[in-house]
């Protein structure tokens, strides 16, 4: 946010954490760099939520309602074979949210995703550490429950030849260098 008074540039250096992506943000902002924003003036730095591009992650639990899971369920039963995951959702107004209605979903993430909630600064690490271990609980209760009823399996070696697989052809995004 603007002072008026500071570039672009001086802002980002000056912000505890955007300074820690000054590098992206300066380099997608080049032509700005040296602008001074007016007293107030909001500039987003980035519009996709992810580490490398300074996003701060909170925990939204006072947002679930019995409506929004009701309406994030329906959603995930029309996946064949999805039974856990994490939905990136985007939203507007709280209030509709928590009604489970004016929500889009960005991206759907599968067992190998993880709650962002974790990171939230407000959140110790231990109470991180906890969150993910009950987190993967339920997956194995899960993957354990679908093996039970018929489920194909993949060996730990299968898993490891697929992820090899997928690295090699992962190249990073020019912006997260």
């Amino acid at each position: 946010m603007g002072d008026g008074i500071h570039t672009l540039e001086e802002l980002i250096w000056q912000h505890p954490r955007y300074s820690l992506q000054a590098p992206t943000f300066l380099a997608r902002h080049n032509s700005l760099r040296m602008t001074i924003l007016a007293h107030g003036q909001v500039f987003p730095l980035a519009l996709a939520g992810n580490h490398c591009q300074g996003t701060l992650f909170k925990d939204g639990a006072h947002l679930i309602t019995p409506a929004l899971e009701a309406r994030i369920d329906a959603i995930a039963q029309k996946y064949r074979g999805f039974f856990f995951g994490r939905f990136d959702v985007r939203y507007s107004d709280p209030e509709s949210f928590r009604a489970g209605i004016d929500l889009a979903i960005v991206e759907l993430n599968g067992v190998s995703s993880e709650s962002t909630n974790m990171y939230d600064p407000q959140m110790s690490l231990l109470r991180s550490y906890h969150y993910l271990a009950q987190t993967w609980q339920l997956a194995f209760r899960i993957g354990a429950t679908n093996a039970k009823n018929g489920a194909s399996t993949s060996s730990l070696r299968q898993i490891w030849v697929a992820l090899r697989a997928h690295n090699a052809n992962t190249r990073p995004h020019p912006l997260s260098d």
